[in-house]
């Protein structure tokens, strides 16, 4: 099992991600990149992803995003101890292993008891 190295992200449902984008850069936030209206922003060693959405936080499940430096070695884990990953993407589709997001993020997700949703991504240098 590939110990977490730390808190990646949190990704936030927008109604508007450009108006957002704006806002949080206005705060202090650094922009890093984006892809398809979704805007990552840093804030110190994290990120704060902003993602479209036509109910902006309302009925969306928010994803705390966890880096670890082997996501097979800890896709392995959870599946031995019972838990089932998952892909937001592809509902209903049995994951065999971590997935390629299209922006390059291999990643899988979990949803805890209460349904808060947890993103385990691979950690990987920024270039």
């Amino acid at each position: 099992m590939s110990q977490p190295l730390g808190f990646a992200g949190v990704v936030l449902f927008c109604t508007d991600t450009e108006a957002s984008r704006g806002w949080y850069e206005r705060v202090g936030f650094e922009y890093a990149h984006g892809y398809e209206g979704m805007h990552w922003l840093r804030l110190g060693d994290g990120v704060v992803m902003l993602h479209p959405s036509d109910s902006g936080p309302n009925g969306a499940v928010p994803e705390v995003h966890v880096k670890v430096a082997d996501v097979d070695g800890q896709f392995r884990h959870v599946v031995a101890q019972g838990l089932t990953p998952i892909d937001h993407q592809q509902p209903g589709v049995e994951l065999t292993g971590p997935v390629t997001m299209p922006w390059g993020t291999r990643q899988f997700e979990l949803d805890d008891p209460d349904g808060h949703r947890w993103c385990v991504e691979e950690a990987r240098s920024e270039g």
